[in-house]
């Protein structure tokens, strides 16, 4: 029978020993350092007034701690053991991965790498279902967190595509600190050795230890582990609600056909090499099909052929207030006809403390009629999508490759 009460208890007392240390604690205040970073960057390009980051702050801890104890019972309900997965060399895989391409700093990659080298060249001595079961886990957990969480409090940017025009659209990039309580497995002569280890069923694991350290029956314990997860993409053709639902249901198709993979392959290790490979060029395969889809749809956020389509509305703003929203198109301001912001700004200049606007709703595509209460010469708060001449984008670029920075500055230094 499967021990559920005694591991539900083992792994609340390793939950409460993570939320009490100091490094969980040290990698939200990175994260949120890290908001902050991307948020300035947004009121750097638009030079819009500072806005409170407690909000993104929490959100990302909260759902950090969600997704750490969702993502801790697959991992025992799995059956995967820190022992057996080589999780140093997992991570300085994905270091080394880093250096070629920022991106590749992801399991998927480093864990496929691994399994390659151990299926050709019998090293490192790693359970290649369970390096790839961790990997379609961490990636099940990211999709929930992309789903319930990415699209909260985008960052707005305009952007320059390859073809030369400039769009508005989302950054989305996400952190989250990740709680992990994982399995610890080896093998003892008694459960009386050590107090806290649980025997279990010989059909548990699902994906089978391989590499057991020590000798007897085999024993596991909880171990906590301190984790993050990131998620980076940029929403031009839809909202930023549609992207990240999309981009969710990919990522979790991909990890339950991986999971399912690695597991096959403990039972048929001959199968071995299929979530080896799958792991990495799966992955890849998502973020190219993602790219190309997002860079040849028509954008969302472009001038329309009447008034100003709203990109973004400021936090507690006059017009968050009055109910406008992302993509709504401003046709009037006190009865006059507008199409540029400049034309909002002119109207704006006298001491009315009420502004009537005449909006095409998004949601409905209804022309609605709203009052705006505002302080005499306050601004709305918000952020129209880019205009003719704009001068202000960021461009879209490829990966970045630390070692590709050297090599130039090498090259550079080597000319005659």
């Amino acid at each position: 029978m499967f021990p559920f009460v005694k591991l539900s208890a083992l792994m609340l007392e390793s939950f409460k020993s993570l939320m009490s240390s100091g490094i969980f604690w040290l990698i939200v205040l990175f994260i949120g350092f890290q908001n902050r970073r991307m948020a300035r960057m947004s009121q750097q390009l638009f030079d819009m007034p500072e806005e409170p980051l407690w909000p993104s702050f929490f959100t990302a801890a909260f759902f950090g701690i969600i997704g750490g104890i969702i993502g801790s019972f697959l991992l025992v309900l799995v059956g995967i053991s820190v022992l057996e997965i080589g999780i140093k060399y997992l991570w300085i895989t994905a270091i080394f991965l880093m250096f070629i391409r920022q991106r590749f700093l992801c399991f998927a990659y480093a864990g496929g790498l691994l399994s390659l080298s151990r299926i050709f060249l019998g090293f490192p001595q790693v359970s290649i279902p369970q390096v790839m079961g961790l990997v379609a886990i961490l990636h099940m957990v990211e999709a929930l967190l992309i789903r319930f969480s990415a699209h909260l409090q985008p960052l707005p940017i305009y952007l320059r595509t390859r073809a030369g025009d400039v769009v508005g659209g989302f950054n989305l990039q996400k952190f989250w600190p990740l709680p992990l309580v994982a399995l610890l497995a080896w093998s003892l002569p008694s459960q009386d050795v050590i107090t806290n280890a649980v025997q279990m069923p010989d059909w548990w694991p699902l994906i089978k230890a391989e590499f057991l350290q020590g000798s007897g029956e085999p024993f596991y314990m909880m171990m906590p582990v301190i984790a993050a997860l990131g998620y980076g993409d940029l929403a031009l053709s839809c909202m930023p609600r549609e992207k990240t639902r999309r981009s969710s249901r990919e990522l979790a198709l991909y990890s339950v056909i991986l999971l399912i993979f690695a597991i096959t392959a403990s039972y048929v290790p001959k199968f071995a090499l299929i979530p080896a490979l799958f792991g990495p060029l799966g992955h890849e395969y998502l973020i190219y099909v993602g790219q190309k889809r997002e860079m040849k749809s028509p954008p969302l956020f472009v001038q329309p052929q009447e008034g100003v389509k709203i990109l973004y509305v400021l936090h507690k703003s006059p017009l968050k207030k009055a109910g406008v929203s992302i993509g709504d198109i401003v046709l009037e301001v006190n009865d006059c006809p507008v199409n540029d912001t400049y034309q909002i700004q002119s109207l704006l200049l006298d001491e009315e403390k009420e502004v009537k606007l005449t909006i095409v709703k998004k949601e409905t595509e209804q022309i609605e009629e709203l009052v705006v209460k505002r302080k005499p010469g306050n601004p709305l708060g918000f952020i129209a999508v880019p205009e003719e001449h704009d001068y202000r984008y960021l461009e879209v670029k490829g990966g970045v490759s630390v070692m590709e920075k050297w090599w130039k500055k090498l090259r550079t230094k080597l000319k005659p």
